[in-house]
């Protein structure tokens, strides 16, 4: 088993956002690069240099439209409809010439390779306070999510993971039985809220499938009405036009890189290998 080299897992998901791209394109669907990504396509035209992964955005009924449609030689397509998948947005991954392990489990019969994220842009309160409370609500759910999904794990992936404090709760989740069961009723919660306010019913949108930027991520719809194209590794992708701002949001000085020390790749726990 060869695992792919930074650049490799590069190349091979920027083969599978062409795809994604070209779909779009071809049936009218919205999208835009999102976060690392979006910055690699401002401040390097291209990947971040570190980065080892493709994130996209779509409005919420962009994103149904697409979940629904999808398909492409070589790739496959799973998102939160399907059972035994423990994420709350839509990944699109390779079939044939690479797969993945990871000891932070996907789903019960994922057996995808190398992939690219899609997340869905949601509705939120134009009033800022309630969109406030209403983050600091779920996310006590989507942090427990993610325990649940760490309960799921081996034995010797948790123990090689953990410290002992997190290690020793997981331990008893895992005995349980119920982290299965809890990891459902979580992920509940964390879906029904997203759409709660359908996308242009406010002005306001965030992404509310993964709330590590919380409030920080408070974004104006008018930023995302047009797209435009950007340069990206010497090819043409989309763009929302508001980017700068909605970057500035979540990031401030966006353009300034971080401290070197924090320049790694994010999937630590995720290998990717030739087939």
């Amino acid at each position: 088993m060869k695992e792919l080299t930074l650049r490799e897992i590069q190349a091979q998901s920027l083969e599978i956002l062409q795809a994604v791209h070209d779909h779009c394109i071809a049936n009218g669907i919205k999208y835009s690069l999102a976060y690392g990504t979006l910055i690699g396509a401002i401040r390097h035209k291209g990947f971040i240099p570190w980065d080892d992964d493709v994130d996209i955005i779509m409005p919420r009924p962009d994103y149904e439209r697409f979940v629904a449609s999808f398909s492409a030689p070589g790739l496959g397509l799973v998102c939160e409809k399907d059972p035994d998948y423990y994420l709350n947005y839509c990944r699109v991954f390779d079939t044939v010439k690479t797969g993945s392990s990871t000891f932070l489990p996907i789903g019960k019969n994922y057996q995808g390779g190398m992939w690219i994220d899609v997340f869905p842009a949601d509705g939120v309160s134009d009033d800022k306070e309630e969109f406030v409370r209403n983050i600091g609500e779920v996310k006590k759910n989507w942090m427990m999510q993610l325990r649940y999904r760490y309960s799921l794990a081996s034995f010797r992936d948790i123990l090689r993971t953990c410290g002992i404090k997190d290690f020793l709760i997981l331990m008893a989740i895992k005995l349980s039985g119920q982290g299965r069961k809890k990891l459902d009723a979580n992920n509940a919660v964390v879906r029904n809220n997203a759409v709660r306010i359908p996308y242009g019913n406010t002005e306001h949108w965030s992404q509310l499938c993964i709330l590590d930027d919380g409030i920080r991520n408070y974004q104006l719809c008018e930023d995302f009405d047009e797209t435009i194209d950007t340069e990206f590794e010497g090819r043409s992708f989309k763009i929302m036009k508001g980017y700068d701002r909605v970057l500035r949001n979540i990031y401030g000085d966006y353009m300034q890189l971080p401290p070197e020390e924090q320049r790694q790749p994010k999937h630590g726990h995720a290998t990717l290998y030739w087939k």
